[in-house]
C-alpha cells in the first residue's frame, strides 16, 4: 500500500504550532505514511516494530523516536497495550532551532540517516518526559494560554538532551576530566599570563602527552589555547578601558609587541587599535566573550587520571 501524506494543518489550527496526543488506536497505526512536519513519538507502554524506509527497528517502553517529514513509516506486530505518545513539530521550528544552535552544528547527522534517530531512556528519563508530554496534552486543553509556550520549551528540550547533544559529542572522543578541568584553570589570569609553564605545570604530565591530548580533543596546540584565552582578555580590556595598547600586552602575558600585533590581527581580522575604535561592534562581542578575569569556582588540583 502506498503511503499517505499528512499535513500539519488537519491536526493544528495556526502555522507554526504543535500538536500532542495519545495513539493507540491499532489500525491507525498500521498506516503507512510520511508528513509535511517532523514529528517525535515516545512508547510508553508495549512494544512493536516500526516499519520505516525500508527497514524493521524493534521498539519498546522507553523508545524515543525523531521522525522527519519523509520518513514513511507505520507499526506492526503491536502488542495489546502498545501505545506512543506523538508530537507533531512544524518544520519552521526544526529550522529556527538549528539556526540557533549555530554553523558548527551539523544537522546532517540527524536528518540525513538511514533510519530516524531513535535513543532507549532509562526509567527515570522515561517517567519525567511522560510528565511532560502529559502536561503538553493538558495544557493544550485547559490552558490554551499558555500551552505554545511550554509546548516549545518542551521541545527544545527534548531535542537537545537526547537528541542533539548526543548527536554531536558522538563527533569526538570524549575530552577527559583532567583536560576540562585544566582549561577551566587556564581560563583565570593569574594562569594564561604565565602561559605554557603553568599550563605544563597544572596538569601533572608531560608537555607531550598534554599536547596531544589538546591536538586530539581541542583541535589545537596548547599555545594555540594559550593564545586564543590571551586574546580574547586583550580585547576585553581594549574595549572596557583606555589602558594603552602596549600595557595590555604585556598584561595578558604577551611578552613582544609585534608578536601581540600579528596574532591579534589574524584573530580578529583588525589591529588592536582598529578593535577598539569600532566600539560599537566590539561591545557586544566583549558581551559574548564574558569576562575572563574573573576566577572560575574550579577544584584547586586536578586528579591525575588517565
Amino acid at each position: 500500500m502506498r503511503p499517505i501524506k499528512l499535513v500539519s494543518s488537519s491536526f493544528v489550527d495556526f502555522p507554526g504550532r504543535g500538536y500532542a496526543s495519545y495513539i493507540f488506536d491499532k489500525q491507525q497505526l498500521k498506516v503507512s505514511h510520511y508528513h509535511d512536519f517532523y514529528e517525535v513519538f515516545l512508547v510508553d507502554q508495549g512494544h512493536a516494530l516500526h516499519m520505516v524506509n525500508g527497514f524493521k527497528l524493534p521498539l519498546s517502553a522507553g523508545s524515543l523516536c525523531f521522525v522527519r517529514p519523509e520518513d514513511a513509516h507505520c507499526y506492526q506486530d503491536m502488542s495489546d497495550d502498545f501505545r506512543i505518545i506523538n508530537i507533531i513539530i512544524p518544520e519552521g521550528i526544526i529550522t529556527a532551532l538549528f539556526s540557533f544552535l549555530g554553523p558548527n552544528f551539523d544537522g546532517k547527522r540527524l536528518l540525513e540517516t538511514p533510519t530516524p534517530p531513535c535513543v532507549c531512556l532509562d526509567f527515570q528519563d522515561l517517567s519525567s518526559l511522560i510528565r511532560d508530554f502529559e502536561q503538553l496534552i493538558l495544557y493544550k486543553k485547559i490552558l490554551k494560554e499558555k500551552s505554545d509556550t511550554m509546548y516549545r520549551i518542551t521541545i527544545f528540550n527534548l531535542l537537545t538532551k537526547h537528541f542533539l547533544i548526543q548527536q554531536i559529542d558522538t563527533q569526538a572522543a570524549p575530552i577527559p576530566q583532567w583536560l576540562k578541568l585544566l582549561s577551566l584553570q587556564m581560563l583565570t589570569k593569574e594562569h594564561f599570563t604565565k602561559g605554557l609553564s603553568a599550563m605544563y605545570r597544572l596538569s601533572g604530565k608531560s608537555p607531550e602527552h598534554v599536547s596531544r591530548a589538546c591536538r586530539k580533543h581541542l583541535g589545537k596546540t596548547p599555545s594555540q589555547l594559550v593564545n586564543d584565552i590571551r586574546l580574547e582578555h586583550s580585547a576585553m580590556l581594549l574595549v572596557t578601558t583606555q589602558t594603552p595598547v602596549i600595557e595590555i600586552c604585556h598584561a595578558c602575558g604577551f611578552e613582544s609587541l609585534s608578536y601581540f600585533y600579528h596574532r591579534f590581527k589574524e584573530h580578529y581580522n583588525t589591529s588592536p587599535a582598529g578593535f577598539r575604535k569600532d566600539k560599537a561592534n566590539t561591545e557586544a562581542k566583549i558581551y559574548l566573550m564574558g569576562n575572563l578575569s574573573v576566577k572560575a569556582e574550579i577544584p584547586p588540583a586536578i586528579p591525575l587520571m588517565p
